[in-house]
């Protein structure tokens, strides 16, 4: 029997040796078969089809949005039945296999990082266009040629944003509702 932590580091590598893209699956998969040589295993004894009832907690509406689509993505829309139990406040059910369930929990940590960046660089620029600062604020122009290439990035992200939203007042509210 394999213990916990063993089971999971080989489950991660097989999702990952599975699913993962270039360089990333060719790695998972030489440190997978290294692990199973060095435990004296095969893929044949990881094998398991049984499905258990899994519990998966998430925050807010967005993370619940994303979770449920990440449920959809690895189990098909045929499979892919997600239960709301009175008490699991939260949290959303679902019968999977032990690897369908690391499969959705790898990709619901690895979407969420990417929305938790997108999210900053949209606030950011929600916050320039509707010009969210005291009348005293400093004002600065960038020099683009003295960003490193991940803040440009950036920069551009938030300008793009920022361009695609509508400057709006609170007196623009006043009166949509008058």
């Amino acid at each position: 029997m394999l213990d916990e932590q063993l089971k999971s580091r080989i489950q991660k590598l097989r999702a990952l040796a599975d699913r993962g893209e270039g360089g990333e699956k060719e790695t998972a998969q030489k440190k997978l078969a290294k692990l199973l040589a060095d435990n004296d295993l095969t893929e044949a004894d990881l094998d398991s089809d049984a499905t258990n009832y899994y519990l998966i907690k998430y925050n807010g509406k967005y993370e619940k949005r994303l979770l449920l689509q990440c449920i959809y993505r690895i189990m098909g829309a045929e499979r892919a039945i997600i239960y709301h139990s009175k008490g699991t406040r939260n949290k959303v059910g679902i019968y999977c296999t032990s690897a369908e369930k690391l499969e959705i929990d790898l990709d619901f940590e690895f979407y969420m990082s990417l929305l938790d960046d997108e999210i900053e660089n949209l606030i950011t620029g929600f916050i320039q266009k509707q010009e969210l600062f005291p009348d005293d604020a400093p004002t600065e122009t960038v020099d683009m040629s003295k960003l490193s290439p991940e803040e440009l990035e950036k920069f551009l992200k938030v300008n793009q944003y920022k361009n695609s939203m509508s400057k709006r007042s609170r007196v623009d509210l006043i009166e949509s509702k008058s």
